[in-house]
């Protein structure tokens, strides 16, 4: 069913999207500002109730000390829920992970 086909692949992404890149001030300020009336409101509470911290926890990509930090740093700024935080892509192409050797 196409239906649920999208709807676990919407699930997928933003569990990643919350997972991996989201911090929690943003999280809040972003249901805050969709509102309780939006149908999307509850669907993220309940995504973001629904992580097993204990058997899977948070790995925020920040916290990746395997992967570069200038690359790291690059895509936190990419990510950003909030849009006033995030980069534009005229900057993300000035950032000095594209120029490092």
């Amino acid at each position: 069913n196409d239906e649920l086909a999208a709807s676990d692949a919407w699930r997928w992404v933003l569990s990643r999207q919350i997972s991996f890149f989201a911090k929690e001030e943003e999280f809040k300020g972003l249901l805050k500002w969709i509102g309780e009336e939006n149908p999307f409101f509850e669907r993220l509470i309940t995504l973001a109730g629904s992580f097993d911290f204990s058997a899977n926890p948070r790995k925020p990509f920040e916290h990746w000390e395997f992967v570069d930090a200038s690359f790291r740093d690059l895509v936190g700024r990419m990510t950003a829920l909030d849009p006033v935080k995030r980069i534009t892509a005229k900057d993300a192409l000035m950032h000095p992970w594209f120029s490092a050797d």
